[in-house]
């Protein structure tokens, strides 16, 4: 049974110019992506920087309003929800986001942080509340003596394991990991990698996971989605990396490091620049830069079709 599914979504952010403030063109964020996440799975987003991975997740949880498309959560269409009509949804679906220093309020303490949504959604007597968070900085590995404490006392990995305590104090049923070990050390990454893992089994999470490095979302996701420009390359099994065939697909996997020396590997390096957003190539997105492009691919877009069970790819040519 699927939790989430994502039908042609669109997210476009208009450029204004000029003293009346018009529209001249619009940065095309995120075009015609559908994805589907089965509950209790982890699906991982992964592309190069400015893909649109982070605007697709905040567009799912209604952070930014879509411009077109559905999004389905629990079979219900949340797509022209009002604000009042998100809020009982809000705890079912939270985010962690990548910088754990400026999401957490330098005014507030620990504990606070941790009581705030549990008093929102869950109305609890303000002693439970305080014994939840105590129970929730535990289940991360924080000591219970950090509920006094203030966010500018903790080291980058701290304060992650505070957002991932915060973003589950409301026991939610879809966690959107947003670039969540980007901005740490490879060893903490290691560490929070390793800690959300364990808590999908603890709590039952379904997750989505956003990052740029393809070999940590194989690690941690059940399946794996790459983005380019805002479009969907290709969808597959995380056990089938090997088995892809989306041209941009492969070239990920070969810039992936090889911790032995003595292994030679042949690196598909991508010629060119990325296009602007504001003005995306006609035809597959992709072509400028693909090294098995054909001129039909300047003017045909590549539909998402099935290659075998759940491996899908956007590319008329593989």
């Amino acid at each position: 049974m699927n939790i989430l599914e994502v039908k042609n979504l669109y997210k476009r952010f208009p450029v204004r110019k000029g003293f009346f403030k018009r529209n001249t063109r619009y940065v095309h964020a995120v075009t015609d992506v559908s994805l589907e996440v089965p509950e209790g799975s982890v699906v991982g987003l992964v592309g190069e920087s400015g893909c649109g991975k982070t605007t697709l997740g905040r567009t799912i949880l209604k952070l930014i309003e879509p411009s077109e498309g559905e999004i389905f959560f629990q079979g219900k269409d949340i797509t022209k929800f009002t604000h009042e009509q998100m809020r009982p949804l809000r705890k079912d679906m939270q985010i962690i986001f990548q910088d754990p220093f400026s999401s957490l309020n330098p005014r507030m303490s620990i504990g606070s942080a941790l009581m705030e949504p549990l008093a929102i959604h869950n109305k609890n007597k303000k002693t439970d509340r305080f014994e939840q968070a105590i129970e929730l900085l535990r289940t991360v590995g924080i000591d219970e003596n950090a509920m006094v404490k203030y966010p500018h006392e903790f080291s980058g990995g701290q304060r992650q394991r505070i957002g991932i305590a915060r973003a589950l104090s409301v026991k939610p049923k879809l966690v959107i990991a947003d670039e969540a070990v980007s901005a740490l050390d490879i060893s903490i990454q290691a560490q929070i990698i390793n800690l959300l893992m364990d808590l999908k089994g603890q709590f039952g999470l379904t997750m989505i996971f956003i990052a740029h490095d393809l070999k940590v979302v194989e690690h941690i996701s059940d399946f794996i989605c790459v983005m380019y420009l805002g479009r969907v390359m290709e969808i597959f099994q995380a056990t089938d990396l090997e088995k892809a065939k989306h041209p941009y697909t492969k070239s990920l996997i070969s810039a992936i490091p090889i911790p032995d020396p003595a292994i030679k590997v042949t690196r598909e390096i991508l010629e060119g620049e990325i296009p602007s957003p504001m003005a995306p190539p006609s035809g597959c997105v992709f072509h400028t830069r693909c090294p098995i492009a054909k001129p039909a691919c300047a003017k045909n877009i590549p539909k998402l079709r099935i290659l075998e069970g759940k491996h899908r790819v956007a590319c008329d040519l593989v």
